[in-house]
């Protein structure tokens, strides 16, 4: 099943269909949860937990019709005797007492389940054709997947850390559906037949009416250093012209707060347990929550107040040099931190400069 409109289906969706003859055709879903199971201390706490649940296929179909999400079929060429296997796994996995597990996204969800079980049923010959390299890390399928959302591609850029830059293989790249289906595309398989494809036919059985999702994620880096750069610019010269003083001093209690913001996002994604891809972030420094104490500091320039240039020039300082170095010590241990860098570094370092060009015109 392809992405949907909400955050817990963007990512796209897989499951069983298990067709016998003269019986209903039954889908089982390993990504099932209840509203509780969501909760936020649930998230933050990283104990998440999903079930399977069995439906009629044709009941599930109108259901992602009605979602315009793309639907896919992949039949499975397996022998009578490892289809019947694998039909009775998912059987025994379906009992109330056997059904929920706890639920991570990139290590153990409704993709991962399918792959892992289907490589048991064929003793492992799955996971042997899925050694080699992937082109991919969990933060470029993070970003290809919010390509068309801006504000959530930043907020996943930030929050990953250097862990979300491992670079995969094939076996760990299969957790999404898009990935899987191409592997098990090409698989292949042995048994009294002889080898061949794993994927005896695939079909389409519903084409959404929404963008594909990117092969790639898309190149920001550009227009991140642009923004980054010209914003920073303009609080520099706006810090050395008495006229704009209301509004350099709104400008810089926004730097403030949204570099501020960034960084209070990333220290309690470290300090919970959300997922261990949010851990060893050194986006921590790069958008430094110190940056916060630039809020009063803007708002006494901007309303005229008596302003402790000397302490406002510290608070400055002090935050883009953390920033600068910040982004020095991800990129030289392989975060990439860059786009994050191209656009909270600049915005700081123009404030610094504004701050001491302001210091002696105001």
């Amino acid at each position: 099943m392809g992405p949907g409109d909400t955050f817990v289906s963007r990512f796209g969706h897989d499951a069983f269909l298990v067709e016998r003859a003269g019986l209903p055709a039954l889908v089982y879903n390993f990504g099932t949860y209840t509203e509780q199971a969501i909760a936020p201390h649930h998230v933050l706490g990283g104990t998440l937990l999903y079930y399977l649940s069995v439906d009629y296929f044709e009941h599930t179909l109108r259901i992602y019709r009605a979602q315009n999400r793309a639907v896919s079929q992949q039949v499975l060429a397996l022998d009578a005797v490892t289809a019947e296997s694998l039909a009775l796994a998912l059987s025994k996995n379906s009992r109330p007492q056997n059904t929920t597990y706890h639920y991570d996204f990139a290590l153990d969800n409704c993709t991962t389940r399918v792959r892992d079980l289907l490589d048991r049923e064929l003793h492992g010959a799955l996971r042997r054709e899925l050694g080699a390299p992937s082109p991919y890390s969990y933060r470029d399928h993070a970003l290809r997947f919010t390509a068309d959302d801006l504000a959530l591609s930043f907020l996943f850029d930030l929050g990953l850390g250097k862990p979300a830059d491992r670079r995969l293989d094939a076996w760990d790249d299969a957790f999404l559906p898009d990935r899987l289906a191409g592997y098990l595309r090409r698989a292949t398989v042995t048994d009294a037949s002889g080898t061949h494809p794993l994927v005896g036919l695939e079909t389409t059985l519903f084409s959404a009416k929404r963008a594909p999702v990117p092969e790639r994620p898309p190149v920001r880096e550009p227009y991140d250093a642009f923004a980054g750069a010209t914003l920073g610019a303009l609080l520099a010269a706006a810090g050395s012209r008495p006229g704009l003083r209301v509004a350099f001093g709104l400008a810089c209690a926004l730097v403030g707060a949204s570099v501020g913001a960034a960084g209070i996002f990333v220290l309690l994604l470290l300090g919970t347990h959300v997922h261990p891809a949010s851990h060893r972030n050194f986006n921590a420094l790069v958008c430094p929550a110190w940056a916060l104490l630039l809020v009063p500091a803007g708002l006494r320039v901007a309303f005229g107040k008596s302003v402790p240039w000397e302490r406002v020039s510290f608070i400055a300082a002090s935050s883009a040099l953390l920033a600068v170095a910040g982004t020095v010590v991800a990129l030289a241990s392989g975060q990439a931190s860059q786009r994050v860098a191209a656009l909270c570094v600049p915005l700081l370092m123009g404030a610094w400069l504004g701050v001491r060009r302001a210091r002696r015109t105001i």
